[in-house]
């Protein structure tokens, strides 16, 4: 069984799904009387990555006969699997680009303003990390407001993280007197009303009105930055970390994922701990999963605790053939 787990999830990495899937469903038939799960679930995966609903659906009937328990559920939303490569295909589920903002945040850097609208237009929205952030002047701030106010007004998500961290950098930046401290005052009004953290919004609009003698924007009239926990946690099957801590992956990993690997890098810089979640991926690609491998052991060797989430039957298959367990805890995916 495991030397055709094994030949099939190297034939899928080096984009072979269809002899994969024959490999895989030859020994289903074969073998009726071994009650062996990885070889149906890697099945199950590689016909909902080629949307095949009705030879998952066949193949659903006999896995509930040969194993007692309700089989895999076919999703619509996952067809095709690579689907957030391009993230505005129709009818895929969009996923959030990363960016991770570094050194002094300064309004005259076009290119990263133009940056962020570039990576939240692509997808669902834009996951801001502040982690590395040193400082901001009143430019910055200033700019940083008026691109999350329109990326929200034309309907991106943001999700902010390491906020606190950004807090206190603003908070240090208050109640010094400058002509353009209303900025910093208006960004941390802006992330307060991202996190929800209505108390702490409240609060410091009123230290705004009696500051600048005039009114703050009200917390209804701000549009919100991202959906309730609750919501994402109900469409979310598994247990899920703090955001902070998760960095998500998609598409195909391949030659042409150096920059996803480097944003990878730059969002372990600053944890001891991450998640990687992979649900969005698609494929490994056999041929670069070497790259990949070698990012995940340089942050192993670096001191980082590793948890890979999410991954489908194929990738987790290659990963036990490259031995990757052995520097990532690659945690069990539900069925269903």
């Amino acid at each position: 069984m495991y030397s055709a787990v094994e030949e099939a999830a190297i034939l899928y990495a080096s984009d072979h799904p269809d002899q994969a899937a024959a490999l895989l469903l030859d020994f289903v038939k074969n073998n009726a009387d071994r009650k062996e799960l990885k070889p149906w679930m890697m099945l199950f995966d590689i016909y909902q990555i080629q949307g095949k609903k009705a030879l998952f659906e066949e193949l659903a009937l006999e896995f509930v006969v040969k194993f007692e328990r309700s089989a895999p559920t076919w999703s619509d939303d996952k067809v095709p699997g690579v689907q957030t490569e391009n993230p505005k295909a129709g009818g895929g589920t969009a996923v959030e680009g990363y960016v991770a903002l570094t050194g002094i945040l300064q309004g005259d850097k076009d290119s990263l303003f133009l940056n962020l609208e570039q990576v939240a237009q692509k997808g669902a929205g834009l996951r801001l990390d502040f982690a590395r952030l040193e400082g901001l002047d009143a430019s910055g701030s200033r700019r940083l407001v008026e691109t999350l106010q329109g990326l929200k007004k034309s309907g991106k998500k943001i999700t902010p993280i390491s906020v606190p961290h950004v807090t206190e950098l603003l908070k240090a930046l208050l109640g010094q007197g400058s002509e353009d401290e209303e900025a910093h005052w208006q960004l941390l009004l802006n992330l307060y009303q991202c996190q929800g953290m209505e108390t702490e919004y409240e609060d410091l609009a009123v230290e705004y009105a009696i500051t600048f003698e005039m009114s703050p924007p009200s917390w209804e009239s701000m549009p919100p930055c991202r959906q309730p926990v609750e919501a994402v946690m109900a469409d979310t099957p598994d247990e899920l970390p703090h955001d902070e801590d998760t960095f998500f992956m998609r598409g195909v990993i391949s030659a042409d994922s150096a920059q996803q690997l480097q944003d990878l890098k730059n969002f372990a810089a600053s944890r001891s701990e991450v998640y990687l979640d992979m649900a969005d991926v698609s494929r490994v690609d056999f041929v670069s999963i070497g790259d990949f491998v070698g990012v995940l052991v340089g942050l192993n060797c670096g001191g980082k605790k590793l948890l890979v989430r999410n991954a489908n039957e194929m990738i987790r298959a290659l990963f036990g053939v490259m031995g990757v367990d052995q520097f990532a805890d690659i945690l069990k995916r539900k069925i269903g």
